[in-house]
């Protein structure tokens, strides 16, 4: 079939030229028994669906002549009700511009309107939180709380502490361990008027509460620390005027090592005045905790010796005695065998006329001349041609200590021992008119070496020989 406008030749039965979009028109074939069904023959819907896809297709679409239309506006309108459920968007865009948008929030509006909410809220949390922890009155019924529950280290939280190495948190549960608590109800904390609790930074109050024994209260004192929580709220604790004691002394022998609770006591807490013409070192500790306070002496000589003190008012003073110090045993077992071989040394040197260089060692330096000259005098006797003194020998020796008492020397504070010791020796000697030896025995003789330590070692610093040769 060709087109009676452009001449394009079309398939057989097709309504619309396939290059122009002109209608063709044709004489349809009749066949008997046709007729009564020609108004059926040519279905709309078809008609419909080529219009509908030809401006898609075909350029020309826009040349359909005013006959057709009608036809296409009838074949719409009969099928319209099959075709409208799918919404096909314009794609002139013309009805879009005429339609109302909904409004909707931007991304960026959303996240800074739920960070401000945020940050509200996170405020208004600080603010609560702050305020609760930092209450004064809440502060003083805790305190007494965990006093009367004895929960000592919630209670050193909540106290004042003045800036001390000695105030440590285990020094105040020692300072209470002798107390015994119970628990705690019907708590009220109300402002009590105090002179301290009116002056700036201070609150007086009065905690009013009942344990397994009755009704009792307490009245505190309150103050504002030097560091605020979280930077801008005022937080109180408890004084500790009733806790701390100031200005503590204690006495501790010259040689000694002092411990507080376990805390080294430096040199710099000594007195000006310590030791002067006294065998004691006087400390000056700022603050103790009132209560139950440990002390330690150590030395590497002595056994450790601890006592407890209870200081419970300003200027308190304390002693260790010297009586209360004892050498270690090894360091009692090491001088008796240091001993003994000492004055068998000195006696053996003496004998073989050796000079005092050779046992000048063993004497401290104080010692030094009294100690040669007593060295001397037997070496002469070894020396005199009247009375030839010869196989000289130290039997037994014996050392002993009847007192290990820790001894220091007044003057420098260096520890002294005294090491007693029974002596027998013989010897044989001759005098010079004679033609004949003779035996000479002692026995069990008394004699004593004092030792002190200096200059890192022991050393002879007095002596009784106990020996007599003549």
């Amino acid at each position: 079939m060709f087109c009676p406008n452009c001449g394009t030749s079309n398939d057989e039965g097709a309504l619309f030229c396939a290059n122009c979009g002109t209608r063709l028109e044709f004489e349809p074939v009749v066949t008997e028994g046709s007729a009564a069904s020609d108004n059926n023959a040519v279905p709309q819907q078809p008609e419909v669906q080529t219009q509908a896809q030809q401006p898609a297709e075909q350029p020309q679409a826009p040349q359909i002549n005013e006959q057709v239309q009608p036809q296409v506006q009838t074949a719409q309108v009969n099928v319209q009700p099959q075709v409208t459920p799918m919404y096909e968007q314009p794609q002139n865009g013309t009805m879009g511009n005429s339609a109302k948008k909904p409004f909707k929030l931007s991304k960026k509006i959303i996240i800074i309107g739920a960070a401000a909410v945020a940050v509200i809220a996170a405020v208004i949390v600080f603010i609560c939180v702050g305020n609760s922890l930092t209450n004064y009155k809440k502060t003083a019924g805790s305190y007494v709380k965990a006093v009367e529950e004895c929960d000592w280290a919630k209670a050193y939280s909540l106290v004042q502490i003045p800036d001390s190495e000695f105030l440590t948190k285990n020094a105040f549960i020692t300072a209470h361990s002798e107390a015994t608590g119970s628990a705690v109800g019907n708590m009220r904390v109300i402002d009590s008027f105090s002179s301290k609790g009116r002056l700036p930074g201070n609150k007086a109050v009065s905690v009013i509460y009942t344990t397994a024994t009755g009704a009792d209260s307490q009245d505190l004192l309150l103050t504002v620390t030097d560091k605020h929580y979280m930077l801008f709220f005022k937080k109180y604790k408890v004084s500790t005027e009733d806790t701390v004691v100031s200005d503590c002394t204690i006495n501790v022998p010259k040689g000694l090592t002092l411990f507080i609770n376990d805390v080294l006591v430096g040199d710099q807490y000594k007195s000006k005045d310590s030791g002067k013409n006294s065998s004691y070192d006087v400390y000056k500790i700022p603050y103790l905790f009132n209560g139950t306070t440990i002390l330690k002496a150590t030395s590497e000589f002595t056994e450790d010796y601890t006592k407890e003190i209870y200081p419970s008012y300003d200027e308190y003073t304390t002693s260790i005695s010297s009586y209360d110090i004892k050498f270690a045993e090894d360091k009692i077992n090491g001088l008796k065998d240091q001993a003994k071989k000492d004055v068998t040394e000195f006696f053996d040197a003496a004998q073989k006329k050796s000079d005092f260089s050779t046992v000048s060692d063993k004497f401290t330096s104080d010692m030094q001349s009294s100690a040669k000259s007593t060295y001397n005098g037997y070496v002469d006797t070894f020396k005199s041609t009247y009375k030839q003194i010869s196989n000289f020998k130290i039997t037994t020796l014996n050392p002993s200590m009847s007192d290990t008492t820790f001894r220091v020397d007044s003057n420098d504070g260096c520890p002294t021992i005294k090491v007693g010791y029974k002596i027998s020796y013989s010897y044989t000697y001759k005098y010079s008119s004679d033609t004949k030896s003779h035996e000479r025995n002692d026995s069990k003789s008394s004699a004593y070496v004092y030792y002190k330590y200096a200059d890192g070692q022991w050393k002879i610093s007095s002596m009784g020989l106990g020996v007599s040769i003549y």
